[in-house]
């Protein structure tokens, strides 16, 4: 095994500045690992837990503020491609777009974790660019060393049995030599930083614990190979880079030891940093916010900073940047007091309603730049509930500000939309030149006073609602709109229909341009959304949005589902909208006595469905409900993640697959598939200037042709795609698209317009691929699909226009004529396994499995395949691996040989039950909600699983 690094030069580009080869070692702002000094074991661990989870990670994916263009600074190489640590393929970074044939590769598996999109799914300490035949062979397997003969190996990567030690030999993923020790410190920092995640692991490697957390046979292979593969420059330097990017560093890279002191020999031993000979503050974090939330006139709340550092010459000072609405309770810390560790209480009491900011400094003692900690709260009137979150298939947590008389708190919810809860942005306008509008409309059944709300804009995706202007003091009264206009808007038809002309310029909230959401406010808290907050993308340009009559709420979380699209300059609709109101209610809670909480969590929803909530205070005089009543709509359930199928015979093969939080069932289809590929080009003979008539089965809105040779492919027309939205869709096959291609062509300078190809599969659409303006020449893309895809439509739009028009010709599309013929489709219980019998030898059969929760079903997973055994080649013997799974509050223990022992953990390693099969085939035990570890005994293995109810 090579103990040595290819440390070859590389450019690690970070927010603009270039580094022209490597640092020689890392560089640690000064106190940033105080807190953990001296500290050794789990507890080492948690307190290096405590500050590396303090993060700002970019949004997931492509595009500005999001991974690639993470990567395109953390992974290029000096001649500009790709750092790939799963291949040696060479590909070059395009911008910040995704770099085609490669993957946003968790290295850590994100369905080890439930696949949550929290800071873990984005975090690139552990995202890398990969290779896309490597990271879908790798998939969610375990690491490892692969023995045998390998099921992928492209010279980098493999994939086989695993062969290191004897407790799992199960396939397993095994990077090349100069990259193991990457692997080993991405996967100590996940399991560091994300140890809150501790319930919800979901490997080989790993226990559901925070300490030690892994298996000892994946603990020992990564010790090893942290040990024989040294961070080296290149890894050190994207350390750094990451850090100028998050906030954040990975510790196992700054100082390798660390791992011996948590994991290894030194465990006993307490760890300690080099000494810090400056002055420096640990804590508070240099990007630390102090958001008091929301509260009501008249009451108080306090928050605490908590200060800790060392070397300091002098005490530390604290001050307002602005002063009079907040107080501190010290405004000098000691020297020895910060280097103790102390707090210092931020408060604010009885402000008047409005929003409130300020800023805490920190200054003195030695250090070299004082500390700007921003300080913000939110005062409102009267007593209301904020906005739901953690929003899942079947949960949401729901809060609200505290009431200062209250003495218990009432929440009730219920289904059908009976009543509306506050203002709604009811229509979006983005028109031509100036003509932007935003149309609110009351349905709450009484007058409202504007006074108290106001408009806000975020400026291309940029994350922050800026630009707030009032909305006056008309009074908007029931049943009608509101037409709130820019004043630069030249339209008679939008003049003639606005209520009020906000001004225009920079500064307006109604400057938006396509890529900007709008929310409405009330006394400064977001209660209305329209447009995809934090999204560089053209989401609304050359468009009218009208909110469907059925939304009775405002919402902070933009759902598009809620909107019906028009054609840019279509006003048609405008002062027309009318709320649509159920007839009934159906509760599920009524007044339901919480305690004196803010907030609380409903369990047991049904999957996509709109829940309206109200909470009341308890108050000695009586009850005060909240002003408005406020929804949420719960999650779609998740497709279950297929792993690889076992105990294959010739007439039988176990299909297993991940949990589904919230699933109460699972769907399992196994079929034959037989048939073959078909060839059909389209050249778009008979499209005219109109862009009609286009071909039979195909749709779009295409408003032109091309004539000319220059822009048309084979021969002459081309259709032409002239306006931003503008789209040209394939007909659907439902047998399952494998390949596509065409021609495009910018037919004049385009620069800054793009198309972007998308594929339609499971019933919804993705995007492949962004094609941007760079010359007026012919391109041929071609993309490729798995029939196991299912990719029924692909679909070619003109995503956004700068300048120029594009012609399309020449479509060429291969589909399967297969037939699928369906040997099996049950419901199988909730459980994440099922045997299926009576199969054929030597066949390949496909199968899929979907959640279901009550009458709501998810997507079917992705196809996977498995091949049965010939049937001279096995012999029968009955399998005796145990069947686990829930069944109401009750966990089934099943297919036992009756000689098993049975014990039931909690996850503190408390044993709570045991007992012997004697010669039962199944065990029912019963237990409360919470989180369990089965552990099975029988004559030669152990089998554990965990079990969530």
């Amino acid at each position: 095994m090579s103990t040595m690094k290819n440390c070859a030069r590389i450019i690690f580009g970070v927010l603009g500045v270039s580094f022209l080869g490597f640092r020689l070692d890392a560089t640690v702002p000064a106190g940033y690992y105080y807190a953990a000094d001296g500290k050794h074991g789990a507890e080492l661990k948690t307190a290096l837990c405590e500050i590396i989870s303090s993060m700002h990670t970019l949004g997931y994916g492509s595009g500005e503020d999001a991974t690639w263009e993470g990567f395109s600074r953390t992974d290029r190489k000096e001649d500009g491609s790709v750092w790939d640590r799963y291949s040696d393929e060479i590909r070059y970074f395009d911008g910040f777009n995704a770099v085609g044939g490669m993957h946003i590769e968790h290295s850590f598996p994100k369905s080890w974790w439930g696949a949550y999109e929290n800071n873990a799914y984005r975090d690139l300490h552990h995202l890398f660019p990969a290779d896309g035949s490597a990271n879908s062979a790798k998939n969610n397997l375990p690491l490892g060393e692969v023995t045998g003969v390998s099921g992928f190996d492209n010279g980098i990567s493999k994939v086989g049995k695993n062969g290191w030690g004897v407790d799992y030999t199960d396939r397993c993923f095994e990077p090349a030599d100069e990259y193991k020790g990457d692997f080993a410190r991405a996967y100590f920092y996940v399991v560091t930083a994300y140890e809150n995640l501790c319930d919800y692991w979901q490997s080989p490697m790993l226990d559901n614990n925070t300490y030690p957390v892994w298996k000892e046979w994946a603990l020992d292979m990564l010790l090893e190979w942290h040990s024989q593969d040294p961070p080296c420059e290149r890894e050190l330097a994207r350390n750094d880079s990451v850090y100028t990017i998050q906030g954040n560093r990975n510790p196992y890279i700054d100082y390798p030891d660390l791992v011996e002191y948590i994991w290894g020999a030194h465990r006993e031993d307490p760890f300690r940093f080099p000494a810090e000979t400056l002055p420096f503050l640990a804590l508070p974090r240099r990007d630390q916010i102090m958001d008091m939330g929301v509260i009501m006139l008249g009451d108080n709340k306090s928050e605490q900073l908590d200060i800790l550092g060392n070397n300091l010459t002098s005490p530390l000072s604290l001050s307002w940047a602005i002063g009079g609405i907040f107080e501190l309770s010290d405004y000098e810390v000691s020297a020895q007091e910060v280097h103790d560790g102390c707090t210092v209480e931020i408060s604010c009491r009885e402000l008047r309603k409005g929003e409130y900011r300020d800023t805490v400094i920190i200054s003195g003692g030695g250090i070299e730049t004082p500390y700007r900690i921003p300080v913000q709260v939110v005062s409102v009137p009267s007593f209301i509930e904020t906005s739901a979150s953690d929003v899942t298939a079947t949960e949401a947590l729901i809060h609200w500000v505290n009431y200062p008389e209250a003495i218990d708190y009432q929440v009730s919810l219920w289904s059908g939309n009976t009543s509306a809860g506050d203002l709604i942005i009811s229509a979006y306008v983005e028109g031509a030149g100036y003509n932007k509008a935003i149309e609110i409309y009351n349905g709450t059944g009484v007058p409202v006073d504007l006074s108290a709300y106001s408009l806000r804009m975020e400026v291309n995706g940029s994350g922050s609602f800026v630009n707030d202007t009032p909305l006056g003091t008309s009074i908007l009264n029931n049943g009608e709109t509101y037409l709130l206009l820019n004043s630069l808007s030249t339209d008679g038809e939008l003049i003639a229909k606005a209520s009020q002309i906000i001004p225009g310029g920079e500064t307006s909230p109604l400057n938006f341009n396509g890529n900007d959401a709008v929310a409405l406010c009330r006394d400064g808290i977001i209660i209305d959304v329209v447009g995809v907050a934090g999204e560089i993308a053209y989401w609304g340009q050359d468009k009218t949005l009208y909110r469907r009559s059925e939304i009775t709420h405002p919402t902070s979380r933009y759902n598009g589902k809620e909107w019906i699209s028009s054609p840019k300059d279509d006003f048609s609709r405008i002062g027309l909208f009318r709320m649509q109101l159920d007839d009934k209610r159906e509760y599920i809670q009524t007044d339901k006595s919480i305690g004196l909480v803010q907030n609380y969590r409903f369990t047991e929803l049904r999957p996509l469905t709109r829940y309206t909530y109200q909470v009341s205070a308890v108050i000695p005089s009586g009850i005060v409900k909240a002003a408005y009543s406020m929804q949420f709509e719960t999650d779609s359930l998740a497709v279950p993640q297929l792993l690889d199928a076992s105990d294959i015979t010739d007439s039988t093969f176990r299909i297993n697959w991940e949990e589904v939080q919230g699933a109460d069932n699972y769907e399992i289809i196994c079929f034959t598939q037989t048939g073959e590929q078909h060839v059909y080009t389209e050249g778009f003979d008979e499209v005219d200037s109109s862009g009609k008539p286009l071909p039979d089965n195909w749709e779009g809105t295409a408003s032109g042709n091309y004539t000319s040779v220059a822009s048309s492919g084979v021969s002459a027309p081309s259709v032409a795609l002239k306006n931003t939205g503008e789209y040209l869709q394939t007909p659907r096959y439902n047998e399952g698209i494998v390949k596509f291609s065409f021609m495009y062509r910018f037919a004049s300078s385009g620069t800054g317009s793009y198309i972007v190809v998308e594929k339609e599969s499971d019933n919804s659409w993705t995007a492949i691929d962004t094609l941007r303006y760079v010359d007026t020449s012919k391109n041929y893309p071609e993309y490729t699909f798995s029939i196991d895809e299912q990719v029924t439509s692909v679909k070619v739009v003109y995503a956004h226009k700068e300048k120029g028009n594009v012609a399309v010709d020449d479509a060429s599309i291969t589909y399967g004529a297969y037939v699928k013929d369906i040997f099996s489709q049950e419901k199988v219980g909730n459980i994440t396994t099922h045997v299926i019998e009576g199969l054929s030898p030597q066949t390949e059969y496909g199968y899929q499995v979907r959640s279901v929760c009550k009458d709501v079903v998810s997507n079917w997973s992705s196809v996977q395949r498995a091949v049965t055994a010939d049937i001279s080649a096995v012999t029968s013997v009955r399998s005796c691996d145990p069947l686990v799974y829930v069944s109401g509050r009750q966990i089934i223990i099943a297919t036992l040989c009756g000689s098993e022992r049975i014990s039931v953990y909690n996850l503190s390693g408390q044993m709570l039950y045991a007992v012997a099969a004697e010669g039962k085939n199944q065990i029912a035990i019963n237990v409360d909600r919470g989180i369990y570890i089965i552990k099975i005994e029988a004559r030669n293995k152990i089998f554990n699983k965990k079990i969530i109810l």
